[in-house]
């Protein structure tokens, strides 16, 4: 049976996710959004493939969870690109009002780093907004940081303002990433409780921009579990601890497994980019809270997606809000911890190959360097993507994915085709998606029994680093124009989903 992730109320005892009213930021001169949405990067996010149906011993079914962006973000959960241009007023005002504001931002980031709540608290209004951010502090201080500040780069307009929240977590993130604050103000000099709201950043239609990364965790939870293992910080609302408890060791392996592959065979970073160094992963269990985490107003529900990962952008990188390229910082993982894979009987396998599938999108995530464009150019190939996942999450069980792809393909009719290179990767039926992702994961699979580990890692790294040299890069790896590799491969998915099923029918036979 399949076991999509299901939507849902509050559980018991939890919060529903609080609802601060953000401000809603004018258009032109402050910003200028333009209405192109732009196509996330890697599938925001990829979204980890649904569970098939319960075959033979087997309780687990594909995973794959997906890549979000973060950063971007699309969906495979959506995030899109916006392009923000500010038309910055010059006047000795302006400049005034900036760097009071910036005073009050670095006094957050002082407060913070010398555990102060009191001080932390003091510009923010009494009443709900004061006792909510009391508790986002406390939740901040259980957080290994590697860097965390504010800052302001512009003056407030009608009242609102845009704040960063620039952050590194120790030992996961590669760069600083940002968090995207839109703050209720007064004016600076009014008072000592000047910020009157906390939210996300919202256009001049009043919608919250996804590409801001809010709300994290520690908006969302009146108190934040966190878990440290090496190269993981995994977290949860307090009320979810015995599930975090449960699984973060089992993560922690995967991570793991996941390194010292990538360490053994990925080819030496080239310039500053390379590979994740950690992990950042929240559980979830109310699907309402799931699909809001770090997606503004929230993400349409994929009943299908049981966990994603979302790339985000580095906050100091050039051209953060261009057109002309990006650097990924680090990504955030968030799973739902209502899907079998947790639930089941064999929940340790599950939570092994989730963690995989995820973790290795997010290895890789850090490589990117194309913006994507409108038409979808840009991002890798959904085969590349979402194939090294599910080759990183079955790694060492080649005789099961041959039995997970013949079961798939007796559900669905194979066409010799690369998944998701003409038609939708991410289909709305979970046999078709569960079969997508089956296919790309024995992609590269036989890419590696052919050529070599070392040349997977190498084709993925060069393909993430440049989407936009697929032909040249496949090339480099197998010697093969991609038509001549895909009819190789289809042959030997033929070949070897019929060996699967004679040997099934055999044993079949033998009992009768």
């Amino acid at each position: 049976m399949t076991h999509p992730p299901q939507s849902g109320g509050p559980v018991p005892g939890q919060q529903s996710f609080p609802g601060q009213s953000g401000p809603v930021y004018p258009p032109p001169p402050y910003q200028q959004y333009q209405d192109q949405q732009y196509r996330p990067p890697y599938p925001y996010p990829y979204p980890y493939p649904p569970q098939p149906p319960r075959r033979g011993a087997r309780v687990l079914a594909w995973l794959g969870i997906g890549v979000v962006l973060l950063v971007v973000a699309a969906a495979v959960g959506g995030t899109a690109y916006l392009q923000v241009h500010r038309k910055r007023p010059t006047t000795p005002a302006y400049v005034v009002e900036q760097e009071n504001w910036r005073k009050v931002a670095d006094g957050l980031t002082r407060a913070l780093a010398a555990k102060d709540e009191e001080a932390f608290v003091r510009p923010f209004a009494a009443g709900a907004v004061k006792d909510r951010q009391r508790l986002v502090f406390r939740n901040l201080l259980k957080v290994p940081w590697e860097t965390a500040r504010w800052e302001v780069s512009t003056s407030p307009l009608n009242g609102q303002l845009r704040v960063d929240f620039v952050h590194q977590v120790k030992d996961v993130d590669n760069l600083p990433i940002a968090e995207e604050y839109g703050w209720q103000v007064l004016p600076v000099g009014s008072g000592t409780e000047v910020i009157t709201g906390v939210g996300a950043v919202k256009d001049h239609q009043g919608k919250s921009l996804d590409t801001g990364y809010y709300p994290a965790p520690w908006d969302v939870y009146d108190d934040l579990s966190v878990r440290v293992r090496d190269h993981l910080v995994a977290m949860a609302d307090k009320g979810q601890e015995g599930e975090l408890d449960r699984d973060v060791d089992v993560l922690a392996r995967a991570a793991g497994d996941d390194l010292s592959a990538w360490r053994q065979f990925a080819p030496a970073p080239a310039g500053e980019r390379r590979g994740a160094q950690g992990f950042f992963v929240v559980l979830e269990k109310n699907r309402e809270v799931y699909n809001k985490l770090y997606q503004g107003d929230g993400k349409q529900d994929d009943s299908l997606e049981a966990g994603v990962n979302m790339p985000v952008v580095a906050a100091d990188a050039p051209g953060r809000n261009g057109a002309d390229g990006m650097t990924v910082g680090s990504s955030r993982i968030v799973m739902d911890t209502t899907d079998s894979r947790f639930t089941g009987s064999h929940w340790q396998e599950g939570v092994t190959d989730i963690g995989r599938h995820e973790m290795a999108h997010a290895i890789v995530a850090t490589l990117l360097s194309e913006r994507p464009t409108a038409a979808g150019k840009g991002q890798p190939h959904d085969w590349v993507a979402e194939g090294f996942a599910e080759f990183m999450a079955l790694r060492g069980k080649d005789s099961l994915a041959r039995e997970e792809l013949a079961d798939d393909l007796r559900e669905v009719e194979f066409d010799g085709r690369l998944p998701g290179e003409e038609g939708e990767f991410y289909a709305d039926t979970a046999e078709a998606r569960s079969a997508n992702y089956a296919l790309s994961g024995d992609a590269v699979r036989y890419l590696a029994a052919t050529y070599g580990e070392a040349k997977v890692f190498a084709f993925v790294a060069a393909h993430y680093a440049k989407p936009s040299g697929y032909a040249e890069e496949l090339a480099a790896a197998t010697g093969q124009s991609g038509d001549a590799f895909q009819t190789a491969w289809a042959e030997h998915v033929r070949a070897a989903t019929s060996a699967t099923k004679s040997k099934s029918k055999t044993k079949t036979d033998q009992k009768r």
